[in-house]
């Protein structure tokens, strides 16, 4: 079986997962950049809230390095509360297809658990919890840029989506 026909797979999973939307894009749109970690640090009320977020996270650096090996992704559009399953599944069903070094990513701080552990102690979730993107340099506004998809700030008073990634190698 080829990447494509895995990919395609994919994509019919994400929609039979009730995903909003899901768009099979190369890895090369993925738009990166280490600034994301001030994000971050100066301004977001997750920082070090989280062990899916900063500092606990590689550092966009880091990651830089392990996205270039990545050819392909799944962009999933999802409501928010069935990001955390979905992307789980989906990366799960990757490995499923071969792609053992499948990695989903969520959008924003991690919810799974209503507080996270104290520094220093094991996730209680680990087989669920997935870094946010934008943790690791995705900038995911000029990435739905690349790929054809306008994308605005919500205003707080609409439903809202968010998206999210699965990786594939």
């Amino acid at each position: 079986m080829t990447i494509e026909q895995d990919m395609d797979k994919l994509l019919a999973y994400a929609k039979d997962k009730e995903a909003v939307s899901a768009q099979i894009i190369p890895a090369d749109e993925i738009a990166h950049d280490e600034r994301t970690l001030y994000k971050c640090r100066y301004g977001c009320p997750a920082y070090g809230r989280y062990l899916t977020c900063p500092p606990y996270t590689p550092s966009p650096a880091e990651f830089a390095v392990a996205l270039r090996k990545y050819k392909w992704a799944l962009m999933i559009e999802a409501n928010p509360e069935d990001m955390d399953s979905l992307v789980v599944a989906l990366e799960h069903e990757a490995m499923r297809l071969g792609h053992y070094l499948a990695l989903g990513l969520k959008a924003g701080p991690c919810l799974l658990c209503p507080e996270c552990v104290p520094p220093g102690e094991p996730c209680r979730e680990p087989q669920k919890a997935r870094p946010s993107m934008e943790a690791l340099g995705i900038l995911v506004f000029d990435t739905l840029n690349n790929i054809g998809i306008e994308q605005k700030l919500s205003t707080g008073t609409e439903k809202f989506t968010v998206r999210c990634l699965v990786l594939v190698e």
